[in-house]
């Protein structure tokens, strides 16, 4: 079975949150991603990354490809765009899928409230309900 890097930057960085989607646990791997800054929308609560002046910290995880479809449906994909970059974890540069949104107006993290876990966990609850075909 093929697998994949993903870079997680957001909710699928919290061991929580991935386990509560994919049912398992997640192993994950600290990376950063080079030129690219991370906002929030003020719209829906939700993070996300652009190409910019910065840095952004995350966490690599091993994906099936059937998880990779799955989380393509959590990130609204086209809303985010699930793109191939170079991100650096253990002082060297590794391909991994990245969830972006380069058109999206955010504000700075610190401007604007996130989601708070509670409202989280009820998204993705109210996403498996409405996916239990899918994963």
């Amino acid at each position: 079975m093929t697998k994949q890097l993903l870079f997680t930057y957001g909710t699928l960085a919290d061991p929580e949150f991935f386990e509560c989607i994919l049912n398992r646990t997640p192993s994950y791997q600290e990376a950063f991603l080079e030129d690219y800054q991370l906002w929030s929308d003020p719209r829906d609560g939700y993070l996300f990354i652009k190409p910019g002046s910065g840095t952004v910290s995350g966490k690599l995880v091993l994906l099936s490809l059937s998880e990779i479809e799955l989380i393509d449906l959590w990130e609204e994909v086209p809303i985010y765009q699930r793109e191939l970059l170079s991100v650096i974890s253990k002082q060297k540069a590794v391909n991994a899928f990245v969830y972006t949104r380069n058109n999206t107006i955010g504000l700075s993290t610190s401007n604007v409230p996130t989601k708070s876990r509670t409202e989280i966990l009820e998204a993705i609850k109210q996403f498996k309900r409405d996916n239990k075909n899918s994963g």
